[in-house]
């Protein structure tokens, strides 16, 4: 949410200064939000070169607003998503939020949109399809095999991506994190986006990009989208956007959100004048390649300190990053790759009693997960990895992994 840090000077500046002219304004045009607009427009991979923005106030809003206007658009029920993908709790979003784990939380009722498949998402080092060959590229085996089942699905006349009568996809669009986020910020095998992208132009159906977390140059670039060079048909953005404040925003291919017209998605906390000041600066500043490139610096830093941890603590089996998107994976066998939850655990909890916080996930709760702001100074960087050594040299004294 901060990616500017608590209480930056600029955007604390521009929100004061805001509420002293005009606070709230309905889902209406505003200068803040029209030069917000503008600036997303400008700034988004968006395929055609040419975009219309609708904003919302949550993730979970803009997921739901972009499903519904990929199905008006198409005239198509289905949305493909990842296993694991998160893309909200609300009742509408929570059915695309690929993560059993939440699932009960929901019960009895379960979420509504029943127009929902999951595919696995090509995670090489845990890689759903099994293990590689001997003298294969985990990467690229893994990628192979989501294409295979792809296009046996789409092929498949009982799949349900297919309208037998008509004998046509079924499916109105792809929904997906280009890195999977709560999942444990795992990357997935390079090509992914370049798979999905070519197999919604050959099938005729949309590439919608939650870039909700991994938006904003949180990997060092804008749009984790741009690491793959994708285009999409829409693109998804909250979190980081509103300076701490309540803010989304979907940026989709014109025709798509002129299909509705006008008043078709209205909503009283839309575009808020105070979020979409806050959004101005927090784009003005992010969207300098000086910025990105200090990101992907400091990312650099973190993660050069965490190999040389890793040299020292079996604990750490994988580490996969990309600016300051960082996510560890802890295993109790190099080899095997077992996942040591019960250790992560521990390791979570030896490291708040150093005072140091960070989020624990993953398909096994054995992932930990670096959200540090964009602005984290090195001294900083040089304290966590002081506490992480701490903490694994004790979890491998407390379960013998050495």
């Amino acid at each position: 949410m901060s990616a500017l840090g608590e209480c930056n000077e600029q955007v604390t500046k521009v929100i004061q200064e805001q509420a002293g002219k005009l606070a709230h304004y309905f889902d209406f045009p505003h200068p803040e939000r029209i030069k917000l607009a503008e600036k997303l427009v400008q700034i988004s991979p968006i395929k055609g070169g040419k975009a219309r923005v609708a904003f919302g106030v949550t993730g979970s809003d803009a997921i739901e607003l972009a499903v519904r206007a990929a199905r008006y658009y198409t005239g198509r029920p289905m949305i493909l998503t990842a296993f694991g993908d998160y893309h909200g709790v609300t009742y509408g979003s929570m059915a695309l939020t690929g993560k059993g784990g939440m699932w009960p939380y929901f019960y009895p009722i379960p979420p509504l949109d029943t127009g929902v498949s999951y595919f696995p998402f090509p995670y090489p080092y845990q890689c759903p399809f099994g293990k590689a060959p001997a003298g294969e590229d985990e990467e690229s085996w893994c990628l192979e095999r989501l294409e295979n089942y792809f296009e046996y699905y789409f092929q498949s006349k009982e799949s349900p991506y297919r309208e037998v009568k008509g004998d046509i996809t079924n499916v109105a669009a792809f929904v997906v994190e280009p890195f999977q986020s709560s999942a444990g910020y795992i990357l997935p095998s390079p090509g992914y986006l370049r798979l999905l992208r070519r197999l919604a132009d050959k099938y005729d159906i949309l590439l919608i990009v939650d870039e909700i977390q991994t938006g904003l140059g949180r990997t060092g670039k804008l749009w984790a989208s741009e690491w793959e060079g994708v285009e999409v048909d829409m693109l998804l953005t909250s979190k980081a956007l509103g300076g701490g404040l309540p803010l989304s925003a979907v940026v989709a291919r014109p025709e798509i959100l002129e299909a509705w017209g006008p008043g078709a998605h209205v909503s009283t906390q839309a575009g808020n004048v105070l979020a979409c000041a806050a959004g101005n600066v927090v784009l003005d500043t992010i969207a300098q390649d000086s910025f990105l490139r200090s990101v992907q610096e400091r990312g650099e830093y973190f993660v050069a300190g965490l190999r040389e941890l890793q040299q020292r603590h079996p604990l750490i089996g994988n580490i996969n990053a990309k600016g300051i998107y960082i996510g560890l994976e802890l295993v109790r066998d190099q080899v095997t790759r077992e996942p040591a939850p019960e250790e992560a655990l521990f390791v979570t909890r030896e490291c708040v009693k150093e005072g140091m916080v960070f989020e624990k996930g993953g398909y096994f709760h054995n992932r930990f997960q670096l959200i540090p702001p964009l602005t984290i100074r090195r001294q900083t960087i040089d304290r966590a990895l002081e506490i992480f050594d701490k903490a694994f040299t004790r979890a491998e004294e407390q379960f013998g992994n050495k």
